[in-house]
């Protein structure tokens, strides 16, 4: 039985951990979990707020589904890439592999040369700027995982092996430039739940945590370890606790729930 199914909403996207698909939500058939980044709504972005009120919603709104389709090709080419990496492959054959699959899935998926081109090209810099070499083995890619403790899930992009055996989470980001320090902490929580939610269910220490931001001109890196990563973790606990004080799940199932969802 499929654990975790992805339940998108008007009202933000949530995750169904279910434990007897036979049972109602009623009757503890099932637990209903925001997501990582519809608790990250919470975390009020000044800089956001500041370009809605220049630009207008709507040409925010084109903005950012533009810059969407852009990171959905960057991270098809990514994903691709290591799965082939984790299967075996070496560098040369899985930029290949990834060259010529990705495209092909993202045209079947409606996406457009315009957001293919530089999307391959923010893929391609993580190969040069020498990020791809880092991965002495794929842990796994594009993995749902959630916090039973915490009431959470999420996916995370990418889990990898250094040459040290050390366990990181990655995650991939796009953007037209440099991230601000506003930008660059919500990253940061970001990252703390997914640690959080692995170590909970795989009870092994995560030894650090990276979002690897492609941009036109190269890599904006991120590192969340030690004492930062644990006040990171404490910070999003605390913000999860905040939206659960105020969410109410049995109103979610009631509108957007079906068995067949």
């Amino acid at each position: 039985m499929k654990r975790l199914k992805r339940l998108d909403t008007p009202e933000g996207r949530c995750y169904i951990y279910m434990i007897d698909k036979k049972k109602s939500y009623e009757e503890g058939g099932f637990i209903l979990m925001p997501s990582v980044t519809t608790i990250l709504s919470l975390f009020e972005s000044k800089k956001l707020q500041e370009l809605e009120k220049s630009m207008g919603k709507e040409a925010l709104e084109a903005l950012g589904q533009k810059a969407a389709r852009k990171g959905t090709c960057m991270h098809a080419f990514l994903e691709n890439y290591f799965i082939c990496i984790k299967n075996g492959g070496d560098g040369d054959r899985c930029l290949m592999y990834t060259q010529k699959k990705s495209p092909d899935e993202l045209r079947k998926e409606g996406l457009l040369d315009e957001s293919i081109n530089p999307g391959r090209d923010l893929f391609y810099n993580y190969m040069l700027d020498g990020y791809l070499d880092r991965v002495n083995k794929v842990v796994f890619t594009e993995k749902f995982i959630w916090s039973l403790k915490h009431k959470f899930a999420g996916t995370a992009d990418f889990g990898y092996l250094t040459d040290l055996m050390e366990v990181i989470i990655a995650d991939f980001k796009s953007a037209s430039g440099i991230r601000d320090e506003e930008t660059l902490k919500k990253y940061e929580m970001q990252l703390a739940a997914y640690v959080i939610a692995f170590e909970e269910i795989y009870n092994q220490k995560v030894t650090r945590a990276e979002v690897w931001v492609s941009h036109p001109n190269g890599i904006q890196e991120v590192k969340l370890e030690g004492a930062q990563m644990e006040e990171r973790k404490i910070q999003f606990i605390e913000m999860a606790e905040k939206y659960h004080s105020q969410w109410d799940p049995q109103n979610i199932v009631n509108k957007y729930y079906t068995v067949a969802s």
